[in-house]
């Protein structure tokens, strides 16, 4: 991510933070790294791109998602120290990464046999 400036948006809800997501991308020449599920509702946009992209674009997904639910909080990091790597993108279990868009959280079928063990 050297040199691409990363843009941030905490939302309450995964909803406000897909429509977030899709007006960023819409609105400027920036990518989608994922998504982060802090839990409790809270989820986090990711992208990158050229600084004033990433602030335009960071600048509608805000606007947007306000409008369907809450934004909590938002940022932008111009140039992030290649050491932030591992904190961009720390916790793959709850991230929902752009590539192919895998996910790597529980499912309803490891829900479901956690129920009959009763646990």
């Amino acid at each position: 991510m050297a040199k691409m400036a990363l843009g941030l948006i905490e939302t309450m809800g995964l909803v406000a933070a897909v429509s977030a997501a899709d007006s960023a991308l819409k609105s400027a020449d920036v990518k989608l790294i994922g998504f982060d599920f802090a839990g409790n509702g809270g989820t986090t946009v990711k992208i990158e791109g050229e600084v004033s992209a990433v602030k335009y674009a960071v600048e509608a997904g805000v606007s947007t998602a306000e409008r369907i639910y809450k934004v909590l909080s938002w940022h932008v990091i111009p140039r992030p120290d290649s050491g932030m790597d591992s904190i961009i993108m720390a916790n793959p279990k709850k991230t929902l990464f752009a590539s192919g868009l895998k996910t790597k959280t529980s499912t309803g079928e490891n829900r479901a046999k956690k129920a009959k063990k009763g646990i």
